[in-house]
């Protein structure tokens, strides 16, 4: 019965079922073999989570790229179950919401004329990414943490690409503390950010309404910049598709560099 009911997650019907009886005799014959009975989440949970690894850079990089473009949720306030989830029009995101999280609890992917929803089921150890806060909280410390944190952030939100044949990298958020944070920080480096407000709460915005908070934009365009920013971020990194565009941006300024024609 312990096998059936916790290792194999049967419910008190299936295993009425294989012995040809009523689910109340089961459920019965749990109690009175002092079987501990699961709880609602671990019922509808019919696969193992496991605890969070405790990593600091993982920790970091999850809690950026969750600030950036997830929601979690914890079911009710006694459930065991957090469920992290998004909404992607990416495969590339389908794949590394994947990655992070299928090694401590099941991703379900669901494909719709939008995009896909991806649903991860992990356990309470996850609950640090519940809170949607706004600033950098101070549980992150530490150089190596602050880049993981930052390159979460930068695979939800941020952006290289090449203009006009030059590489830039920009990111536009409404979380104006975050991208603040992120200059400051940038800056103590040496690096050449633009920080500014390009859209106003109210503000119409192109085909789809109007903006409901005001849009802000961090950048950099000198070329030294970027390439020191990469060699920083760039460990960390782990959306392919903003990999190979950041490495595309690398390669650009390398080659610049080499034709001398980066003043």
């Amino acid at each position: 019965m312990q096998r059936l009911y916790w290792d194999e997650r049967k419910s008190s019907i299936k295993i009425g079922k294989l012995f040809h009886c009523h689910p109340m005799t089961i459920r019965n014959r749990i109690h009175e073999f002092g079987i501990v009975k699961r709880n609602p989440s671990d019922a509808r949970m019919r696969y193992d989570k496991q605890n969070f690894s405790g990593n600091s850079f993982e920790k970091a990089y999850m809690l950026g790229f969750r600030l950036g473009d997830l929601n979690a949720y914890q079911t009710n306030s006694n459930s065991d179950l957090i469920i992290v989830r998004c909404h992607t029009t990416q495969k590339v995101q389908v794949n590394l919401m994947n990655e992070l999280f299928s090694k401590y609890g099941r991703v379900t992917i669901s494909k719709s004329s939008y995009g896909y929803n991806v649903n991860c089921y992990l356990n309470t150890t996850f609950k640090f990414l519940l809170p949607k806060h706004r600033k950098v909280q101070k549980y992150i410390q530490g150089e190596s943490n602050y880049l993981a944190f930052m390159a979460g952030y930068i695979d939800a939100e941020g952006s290289f690409e090449l203009n006009q044949l030059k590489a830039r990298f920009k990111i536009d958020s409404y979380d104006v503390e975050i991208l603040a944070w992120m200059k400051n920080l940038l800056q103590k480096f040496s690096l050449r950010i633009i920080f500014r407000q390009i859209a106003k709460k109210g503000q119409p915005q192109y085909r789809i309404g109007i903006f409901h908070k005001d849009l802000w934009r961090l950048e950099i365009n000198e070329a030294r910049s970027i390439l020191k920013f990469i060699h920083m971020v760039g460990p960390y990194m782990r959306h392919e598709k903003r990999k190979a565009d950041m490495i595309r941006c690398q390669h650009n300024i390398e080659e610049r560099l080499y034709k001398e024609t980066i003043v």
